[in-house]
């Protein structure tokens, strides 16, 4: 297995698990701050084929390993949070710290979801990210967002390879943590904004 990740900075150690986009990219602000005193790892989600939680959890405790940490604080958003909770089941003995990010151990809105995976396995997949990209400026940007955000937005997620997106969004719909929950033995942190 091999998956290029990044690795910056010194200090201990902070792993940031990407939300559904899977670039790994998106957390460059916060990364810039933290490896003043952190060493930062980020890595992209698979990007083909059809896999599930397993393969994702395995993909992480590779990245982890291969960077030569034993334990890590775990940075998690959105998908990656759904993710890194998963992962903090199968592999405790990587996990230091949890932060969760605007995520869930199970999605509720049900008839979103199943449509989600129904239209991107239906319709073409510019078609669906053109529309993403023509509604983030209303859905995933407040007025405070500066356009050179935006314009980075744009660029790390123009790539994000369809199979994986689908892959992700069928892991969605297929995943219920909240029985385990109880189970997480790190300290875990949660964030979520209001209006996410």
């Amino acid at each position: 297995m091999s998956i290029e990740y990044r690795k910056q900075g010194s200090g201990p150690p902070i792993v940031y698990v990407s939300g559904i986009e899977g670039t790994g990219k998106l957390f460059y602000k916060q990364a810039a701050d933290l490896e003043r005193d952190h060493t930062v790892i980020s890595f992209p989600l698979r990007g083909e084929g059809r896999y599930g939680m397993a393969r994702l959890v395995e993909d992480l405790a590779w990245v982890v390993r291969d960077a030569g940490v034993e334990r890590a604080t775990f940075v998690g958003e959105s998908f990656g949070g759904l993710l890194t909770m998963a992962a903090a089941l199968a592999e405790p003995r990587l996990f230091e710290r949890v932060i969760l990010v605007n995520t869930f151990p199970f999605f509720a809105q049900r008839a979103k979801i199943k449509l989600g995976v129904l239209l991107f396995s239906l319709l073409p997949y510019q078609m669906i990210k053109a529309h993403r990209t023509r509604n983030a400026r209303h859905v995933l940007f407040t007025e405070d967002v500066s356009d050179e955000d935006r314009r980075l937005f744009r660029e790390h997620t123009r790539t994000v390879p369809y199979e994986g997106y689908v892959s992700r969004l069928r892991i969605i719909r297929d995943t219920d943590l909240r029985p385990r929950l109880g189970e997480i033995s790190a300290p875990v942190l949660v964030v979520a904004g209001t209006a996410d």
